[in-house]
């Protein structure tokens, strides 16, 4: 009976590396720690917990949960940096994998299919942006060959995907009540990047530690994520685009009148962040039963 419970230090990737090298998932299950090349090969599993999830990993992560496994993510991985210094111990794979096994079972979220599914298809939005960029780059270089051709319909299929994260997203009852408010609080519709950032911001952090994992603070850390920040930067972008045109509220744009286009970017996006921020608070009083 799959009743065993592992704790794994994820492995990025999962599989090949360059060169012909490969790393393997370190796993602990409570006595000792060994590797395995994909997590399906856990074939006993009944709970794992990992300490971080990439795209490279979603397809075993889906096969686990598909087949009944209880998959949990640990909510803040600075906790296994702070164990590593309290117990004196060199960071290994082995050793966070130990450390994971000793944290409250509270500190970790459940993963859902929904919220992976979610997930890659967030993932192959972001690869078709990233691939209308550089097509884009190289079309303007060569304006002579046929790349625009291209760009049409790379832009076609990331509409699509993009159609289909807001789809998902209205699914979920909490993330649609969030993405709507949010939306009606910016004035725009139907925005796949407001429906990204419900999805992928821990909304649940104080506004502080949002700032820092944006790199909105005034002395930004370089580790800050940038594909989130991406995703705010082109929402803001939009919007000082499209200000005073189609419904974008007039409040966002209170004070930067005269404010250079760099600073007004950066005031919007401050400015987005705490709607959404506000959007999610609401929603915990619908919760609570406020409203």
């Amino acid at each position: 009976m799959a009743d065993r419970i592992y704790f794994v230090d994820a492995a990025i990737p999962a599989d090949k590396k360059k060169r012909g090298k490969s790393k393997s998932h370190t796993v602990f299950d409570g006595d000792k720690a060994f590797g395995v090349g994909r997590l399906t090969e856990l074939k006993d599993a009944g709970e794992v917990y990992v300490d971080a999830m990439f795209p490279q990993i979603y397809e075993e992560l889906l096969e686990l949960i598909e087949k009944g496994v209880k998959v949990f993510l640990l909510r803040d991985t600075r906790m296994i940096k702070r164990l590593r210094e309290e117990n004196g111990v060199e960071k290994s794979d082995e050793v966070d994998a130990r450390i994971l096994s000793i944290i409250p079972r509270n500190h970790f979220k459940q993963l859902t299919l929904e919220e992976l599914r979610l997930l890659q298809l967030i993932n192959m939005y972001e690869k078709y942006v990233r691939w209308k960029k550089i097509i884009r780059q190289w079309a303007a270089a060569y304006p002579q060959t046929p790349l625009k051709k291209y760009i049409r319909e790379i832009h076609s299929i990331q509409d699509e995907y993009g159609r289909r994260i807001i789809k998902e997203i209205m699914r979920n009852e909490d993330y649609a009540a969030i993405y709507r408010m949010t939306c009606d609080g910016l004035g725009v519709r139907d925005s796949v990047e407001v429906a990204i950032l419900v999805a992928r911001l821990p909304l649940n952090w104080k506004l502080r530690r949002l700032k820092g994992l944006l790199g909105l603070t005034p002395h930004r850390n370089k580790n800050y994520n940038h594909r989130l920040r991406n995703h705010l930067s082109r929402l803001a972008a939009t919007i000082y685009i499209n200000n005073g045109h189609y419904g974008i509220c007039a409040r966002l744009f209170d004070g930067m009148n005269r404010a250079p286009k760099s600073k007004a970017l950066y005031m919007l996006q401050l400015r987005i962040l705490r709607i959404l921020k506000r959007a999610w608070q609401q929603r915990q009083r619908m919760l609570a039963g406020g409203q």
